[in-house]
């Protein structure tokens, strides 16, 4: 099934190419359908989600008539409804709205920026220490196994062809032993093996360095296209997580993430830094 953000992406691409076609102002077009222009704007950006009934009223303005045309930009409305309801409910009591929501948009990332201070990315984990992250809040086995499945299923962006990936980890997380100190030791030998990919750039934060931006939370950046206000930005918090697609937040952050690059190791002493928290666990 196709995420729905890749769906809404498509649709909402060729509606804003219609508008620009016409040379039509956001004002103008929520004014004719009686719109406010922040829900145009909304919905433009996706932040929004978009009905069938909105979909028929920008074609009826747009002067979109033919009825194949409208049969597919209205059906690609259906479908977008169909399968956010399907996402939602594959992930339903193992992340909060606003988590499912980011792994939705993720899927169509062209560039990942992570900042981890707690534990080892999701991108990262291996099987085992997942489960035991999982297992701390899911009710029973089969959950337990979902939860895990749904974590791993993440990881096809680490394929060749996926995006490019930059993860910054606080060294506190090579020590922070789950499950047991054998799962902490192959869970950093893939780490390394991830590094190693050539989309991939992992960097760890010393704790020589002290203080640092992002003492705070936990974030990542998703940057969907090179235009810079393309991107999204995901703040973990203790109780809920705080997804953002706009506001002065998302500059803010990527600008935190850059200091975090300077704050931290180069990328090529990240093996050895594993290498030697593996030494002290008693090698691989």
């Amino acid at each position: 099934m196709n995420s729905p953000v890749v769906l809404q992406k498509r649709l909402l691409d060729e509606l804003r190419q219609m508008r620009d076609d016409l040379e039509l102002t956001q004002q103008a077009v929520a004014d004719a359908l009686d719109w406010s222009v922040s829900k145009l704007i909304r919905v433009e950006k996706g932040e929004n989600k978009i009905s069938v009934t909105d979909v028929q009223a920008l074609l009826f303005y747009y002067g979109v008539t033919d009825k194949e045309r409208v049969e597919e930009l209205v059906g690609l409305a259906r479908a977008i409804k169909r399968s956010r309801s399907a996402w939602m409910d594959k992930y339903k009591g193992f992340f909060t709205e606003q988590f499912a929501r980011f792994l939705e948009l993720e899927t169509s990332a062209v560039r990942i920026r992570q900042c981890q201070l707690n534990v080892i990315p999701g991108l990262l984990q291996i099987s085992d220490y997942a489960r035991v992250l999982v297992a701390a809040n899911a009710p029973n086995e089969d959950s337990i196994a979902r939860g895990v499945e749904i974590r791993l299923h993440r990881q096809s962006v680490l394929e060749p062809d996926g995006p490019e990936i930059f993860i910054i980890i606080d060294e506190a997380v090579l020590h922070r032993v789950i499950g047991s100190e054998d799962v902490l030791r192959r869970q950093l030998v893939r780490i390394k093996e991830i590094a190693a990919l050539p989309h991939v750039t992992i960097q760890i934060l010393p704790f020589a360095k002290g203080i640092h931006p992002a003492m705070k939370s936990s974030f990542s950046v998703l940057d969907f296209s090179e235009d810079e206000n393309d991107f999204a930005l995901l703040i973990e918090q203790p109780y809920k997580d705080n997804l953002l697609t706009a506001g002065p937040e998302l500059k803010e952050y990527l600008n935190y993430f850059y200091q975090l690059e300077k704050f931290a190791l180069p990328a090529s002493e990240t093996p050895n830094v594993i290498d030697r928290r593996l030494e002290e666990l008693g090698g691989v």
